[in-house]
């Protein structure tokens, strides 16, 4: 390598280039200028620079789940543009338009209205400035493969393509179910809504055909037909499925759910090695999750105790020092003696050249400002998330000691005092890697901090009846939907 590609020089314009998402920068402007192909490109470029970050979003799923209701609630929460297919067809057909005429007989068939009809409608929605300033929440489109290939080749490529996944006897118990008042056109369901003990509404009620299980069963196979095309035409990587096994609820908590998939990391492509931390309290599940990612990803595993007990195997530090005796603890190693431990281990050649996971390791902001300061910044954080108590109830059932024997009471009070000294380590890491990704309720990304990585990834390992191989799973998805990790690998 010259003076300008040296290896440090390489790891720093990587970590430049991590921080500032440089890659999905010049992936979406080159994309754009592609597709328009601009005679101006220079004047093309300052625009697409000056154009303000929003969120595009696709969301499908079963007809009549109740995922519509709750698009509109993202897109108020998001300050963003919501487009209902339904509508779109019920306005053209109303205001008589070209399209519209074209779609009325196969609506008044109850046939799928054809792609190209389809696609002119929505294209021509999603290409009004306003949608181009505030982003879009498009609902219950695409729902053929034709259709988001379509949508794909006229330069509309959604950041997020969230899928509803309710079961069909849900769906259909939810729509048969339903009865209308004609005098009043009041809406009532007959298990979780049910009218008002009184006989002369009651008498009136009906059931409209669109709400038979004839009319509803063709349409969950038509879509249950279409649905895996459909995701096949996007990256995998801005595909989130979202299941509701007991159907929608609460319409605000699917909205919670929405807005956690879309600010939880934004979606990157880029080829990256794996530099990653793995932070949470004791008892968290960091060293599992930690020596998965080695083997599946093929990265170094490091850890304040592994490299403790190395030095102390090659007799580097003497058996009965302070660094020593905190083999047991490494949580307690003082931080000017175990840093330096740290630095050395990640410099080393099987790092640098293979990518590295650092389990439990930085824990406090002095920590990571002093791995920065050396120029070791990682491009992913996974922080488990446990409650006290259940970190509190594992570590002490993994105490096997005679003295926690003894005095269990002693035990427990050391617990308490680890996962004490650990609960702020969240608050910590975020101040220098920066915060996770959320959604403000005015629909901007939350703050970033001035040193984010490219993904925060909060990791839930507290679900009731779930082992640790759910939470494995989760922190490989978080892994592998944050860039081209495993493709790279492999290769």
């Amino acid at each position: 390598m010259n003076e300008l590609l040296s290896r440090d020089n390489v790891e720093e314009l990587a970590a430049y280039a991590d921080k500032h998402e440089l890659f999905d920068l010049f992936e979406t402007i080159t994309a754009r200028m592609v597709i328009e192909r601009p005679d101006d490109v220079i004047q093309f470029l300052i625009e697409q620079l000056q154009k303000p970050e929003t969120h595009n979003i696709v969301i499908i799923g079963p007809p009549t789940a109740g995922q519509g209701r709750v698009s509109e609630l993202l897109a108020l929460r998001l300050d963003a543009v919501q487009i209902s297919t339904g509508r779109l067809l019920s306005n053209a057909i109303e205001r008589a338009t070209s399209l519209g005429s074209q779609a009325r007989p196969y609506l008044e068939r109850g046939d799928y209205v054809p792609d190209d009809i389809m696609l002119g409608l929505v294209t021509a929605r999603l290409q009004d400035p306003e949608v181009a300033m505030r982003g879009f929440v498009l609902e219950g489109f695409p729902r053929t493969k034709a259709q988001a290939l379509g949508l794909i080749a006229r330069g509309i490529v959604p950041t997020r393509v969230i899928v509803f996944d309710v079961p069909d006897p849900v769906v259909i118990e939810q729509q048969t179910g339903l009865r209308i008042d004609p005098m009043t056109n009041r809406l009532y369901h007959v298990r979780t809504n049910p009218p008002p003990d009184n006989p002369t509404i009651i008498g009136r009620l009906i059931q409209r055909v669109t709400d038979t299980e004839a009319a509803i069963a063709p349409r969950l196979r038509q879509f249950r037909s279409h649905v895996s095309g459909v995701l096949s035409a996007f990256d995998a990587s801005r595909v989130r499925r979202i299941t509701f096994p007991e159907g929608i609820v609460s319409d605000e908590e699917a909205l919670e759910v929405l807005v956690r998939e879309v600010g939880n990391g934004r979606v990157s492509r880029a080829p990256r090695m794996v530099k990653c931390v793995v932070g949470g309290l004791p008892g968290s599940g960091k060293t599992e999750v930690a020596e998965m990612i080695a083997r599946e990803f093929g990265v170094v595993a490091v850890s304040p105790r592994g490299v403790i007990l190395e030095r102390l195997s090659l007799g580097a530090i003497p058996a009965d020092s302070e660094l020593a005796q905190c083999a047991a603890a490494a949580d307690n190693a003082p931080d000017d003696q175990i840093l330096p431990l740290i630095v050395a281990r990640l410099k080393r050649e099987d790092c640098m050249n293979r990518g590295w996971v650092l389990d439990g390791f930085p824990r406090t902001r002095a920590q990571a400002d002093g791995l920065r300061e050396k120029g070791i910044m990682p491009n992913r954080l996974l922080l488990l998330r446990a409650s006290p108590e259940t970190c509190r109830s594992r570590l002490l059932s993994s105490s096997t000691s005679d003295s926690a024997a003894r005095d269990p009471v002693a035990a427990g009070a050391a617990v308490d005092e680890r996962l004490q000294s650990a609960a702020k380590i969240r608050s910590e890491l975020a101040t220098v890697y920066g915060k996770p990704r959320a959604i403000s309720r005015q629909g901007g990304r939350g703050d970033t901090g001035k040193d984010c990585v490219s993904i925060i990834q909060d990791i839930e390992v507290d679900v009731a009846d779930e082992g640790l191989t759910q939470a494995l799973d989760r922190a490989r998805a978080a892994l592998i939907r944050g860039g081209n990790i495993a493709l790279d690998l492999a290769a």
